[in-house]
């Protein structure tokens, strides 16, 4: 087949000016640029911790509001603990609790076996809902320990007997 030519074909090749042609930028333009970059870069990223901390703060659960019933505060929590080795206690005294509208967030089965039947409180103003809480339970002793873990712990012993 027959090489066919046309009319650029038969121009010189100009090797002089092809394309368009910047000017290279220089190392303090490139350092104005990265600067700019990062600039943009941070206040984006702060933007966005700052935005969704906002957003947590806003739509998180508050804290339960303070209930007062006759001068006693109901609110404070109460933590269920069961040392009786049956394993079988806590959750049900917790119910128990919950159902005479007290706040209890943690019932615990331990391991080991818990010597008495007691309930922890970690100040002495405590004590009043303590004997509310004698009141659901049953007679139980009950103990400042400043130590406590919790603000008042109910804490189910080898002694412990279910019916109040």
């Amino acid at each position: 087949m027959a090489k066919k030519t046309d009319a650029l074909d038969l121009l010189k090749p100009d090797f002089e000016q092809v394309g368009r042609h910047r000017a290279r930028k220089t190392a303090r333009e490139r350092w104005f640029e990265l600067l700019w970059l990062a600039g943009a870069s941070s206040v984006l990223s702060l933007g966005g911790y700052f935005g969704l901390q906002y957003a947590v703060a806003t739509l998180a659960t508050p804290a339960p509001e303070k209930t007062i019933v006759k001068g006693i505060d109901i609110s404070t929590p109460i933590t269920v603990i069961d040392g009786t080795g049956t394993r079988q206690f806590a959750a049900r005294i917790g119910q128990r609790l919950l159902d005479a509208n007290y706040v209890v967030p943690y019932s615990v089965t331990l391991d080991n076996d818990l010597p008495k039947t007691v309930i922890y409180i970690q100040k002495e103003e405590f004590r009043v809902l303590a004997n509310r809480i004698q009141l659901v339970l049953g007679e139980m002793p009950v103990e400042l320990k400043a130590d406590a873990k919790y603000p008042i712990e109910v804490r189910l012993g080898l002694d412990f007997n279910p019916e109040p």
